[in-house]
């Protein structure tokens, strides 16, 4: 795999807003009708929504006429299926007790975003029944990616839930063979990160001879190599020591560029009161937009790309099962993003001063950092 893989596209940047959930799931839901032999989904959120059964009807027709589906899906992900949207997974596991103590205790930390649906765990039913289908149910993952026929893999920051539809992301296609065969050889800890690869899979893994956390160590030596500029979308932040990295970073004469969520999802007073520290501290671009930022993209000195599941948060770089892509070198790929950022740039005004960023709650905000930390899914 010497050369960049046959085909890797960015998927929604042809998009006006630049949103790439319309073109990710076009393209899932193509392939799944394609399908020939098997469809691996690994998957943190799948909510019973619009998009969620659009996606499970797809699913059982492959599986009806054949095709035989394995489904990985993270059970912590329950929390935000059923405190956030419709709260509705496709998947209605019972909860235990405790864990509705907990889940009802967190509650009051999420915005309100209740929306209220028909849909019913009709389709998750089906599935787990369905003798072509497997479903695996792992704990803390974040992961989310799509194979095809072990030759398409469609990996990134996008759940299935339509919220995305008016979020910002970035999602991959790789149509080749050869990086899916070393895409699996990874997953397996078969072989180890070769930065000489023009694109290659960094992961947090937890195997039975002991966990594996990649990305952390490779985030920081990516900000620490930096020497003209880094750019970081990013949903959640957090991470004392990636925090620390970029002031340095910044302190050193590298170009710092956030794009930052006025307002997130969750954990938005940790989230500013991490931005806030940077800005304070070091001479940093922040740019603030009206769209909920779910990417997890650093670009470094606009040759290097790391995407994929992980935030810059506690949780995804100390105790989460997180997939990204590392890729050098892309400039075909470069120039797709650089025309997505311009755009996501132009539309979000810059911070003048720390004081825009000072609006967070302390407290909530070290609760926030708490629960990643626990994590009590």
């Amino acid at each position: 795999m010497s050369e960049h893989p046959t085909s890797l596209t960015l998927l929604g940047s042809e998009h006006p807003q630049t949103i790439a959930a319309p073109a990710t799931f076009d393209l899932i839901l193509r392939e799944i009708a394609v399908a020939k032999e098997s469809i691996e989904i690994f998957m943190y959120v799948w909510r019973s929504d619009k998009i969620g059964n659009e996606v499970a009807t797809a699913v059982l027709a492959a599986a009806d006429r054949g095709v035989k589906i394995r489904i990985i899906k993270d059970i912590g992900a329950f929390l935000f299926e059923r405190i956030e949207m419709n709260r509705k997974s496709l998947f209605n596991r019972p909860l235990p007790t405790l864990k509705r103590i907990v889940y009802k205790l967190i509650t009051p930390t999420f915005p309100k975003t209740y929306v209220k649906d028909d849909h019913t765990d009709e389709l998750g039913h089906k599935l787990i029944a369905h003798p072509n289908v497997t479903v695996d149910w792992v704990n803390e993952t974040h992961t989310k990616y799509y194979l095809f026929d072990d030759r398409l893999l469609i990996t990134g920051s996008i759940n299935i839930e339509d919220r995305h539809f008016g979020y910002y992301d970035y999602m991959l296609a790789l149509d080749d063979p050869a990086i899916v065969s070393r895409f699996r050889q990874r997953a397996r800890g078969e072989v180890p990160h070769d930065p000489s690869l023009p694109v290659d899979f960094l992961s947090n893994s937890h195997r039975p001879d002991g966990s594996v956390f990649e990305i952390k160590p490779e985030t920081l030596r990516l900000i620490e190599c930096a020497e003209q500029s880094i750019y970081v979308e990013m949903a959640y932040l957090g991470d004392e020591e990636v925090t620390a990295a970029f002031i340095a970073a910044a302190k050193r004469g590298v170009k710092v560029t956030f794009l930052f969520s006025k307002e997130a999802n969750i954990g938005n007073d940790l989230n500013y009161r991490t931005i806030q520290e940077i800005h304070t501290a070091a001479d940093v671009s922040v740019h603030l937009t009206e769209t909920m930022i779910h990417s997890k993209l650093m670009m470094i000195d606009d040759h290097t790309i790391l995407t994929g599941s992980a935030n810059l948060s506690v949780f995804s770089m100390q105790k989460s099962e997180e997939l990204d892509l590392i890729i050098h070198d892309h400039p075909a790929l470069i120039t797709a993003l650089q025309d997505v950022i311009t755009k996501r740039l132009a539309a979000s005004p810059p911070v003048t001063s720390p004081d825009q960023l000072s609006h967070f709650r302390p407290l909530l905000a070290a609760l926030q950092q708490w629960h990643q930390k626990k994590n009590p899914n």
